[in-house]
């Protein structure tokens, strides 16, 4: 990364922690950046990329396909299980960063592109999976289900938090990964 690069990444942590995403201009994280503007748009092309960026890079867990790639052990009913736990935490840990664009990122802006990218690298495992004989899923439609039903419970129990008052998201989580074991493993 280049030093400009990280300059601008670090003044926009700052203040959309601070600030929130809508409060910041362009050219407020330029100037704290200590760049112009365009300068910032030359790495960036939009806020809304900006924002993707600091995610990616300054998350807690940093980038979660890196610590994912560390963690998936080829058995796949425990890396059903990591892959589930994983993307749960990431976003528990990191639930100023989901509010933000779920709250204040227009229509227009990109979300979620961690989200994008861990589910492209869940569906290479599971073909990998698949050409081994492993596994008998549509890789495609197992890890976007792994996404949406991990994407799912946590914005109920962010957003609406009586839906889960009496359930154990762990247990929750384990019955799901258990049930597509079953499914899809041969």
């Amino acid at each position: 990364m280049k030093e400009t690069e990280k300059k601008i990444l670090l003044a926009a942590t700052k203040l959309f922690s601070e600030s929130g995403y809508s409060g910041v201009s362009t050219r407020k994280i330029a100037e704290q950046a200590g760049v112009n503007e365009i300068t910032l748009f030359r790495y960036f092309k939009s806020k809304s990329n900006l924002l993707q960026s600091v995610i990616k890079h300054f998350a807690v867990e940093g980038n979660i396909i890196e610590k994912i790639s560390k963690d998936i052990t080829g058995n796949i009913r425990d890396d059903i299980f990591i892959f589930a736990d994983v993307y749960y935490m990431f976003l528990e840990n990191n639930i100023k960063m989901y509010k933000i664009q779920i709250k204040e990122i227009d229509e227009k802006g990109k979300k979620f592109t961690n989200s994008i990218d861990y589910t492209e690298f869940m569906k290479d495992y599971f073909r990998k999976k698949v050409a081994e004989g492993k596994f008998k899923g549509d890789p495609n439609l197992v890890a976007t289900s792994i996404v949406s039903m991990i994407m799912g419970i946590f914005t109920l129990k962010v957003y609406a938090p009586s839906i889960y008052h009496d359930t154990d998201f762990r247990k929750l989580i384990t019955r799901f990964v258990e049930d597509l074991a079953k499914l899809y493993c041969v």
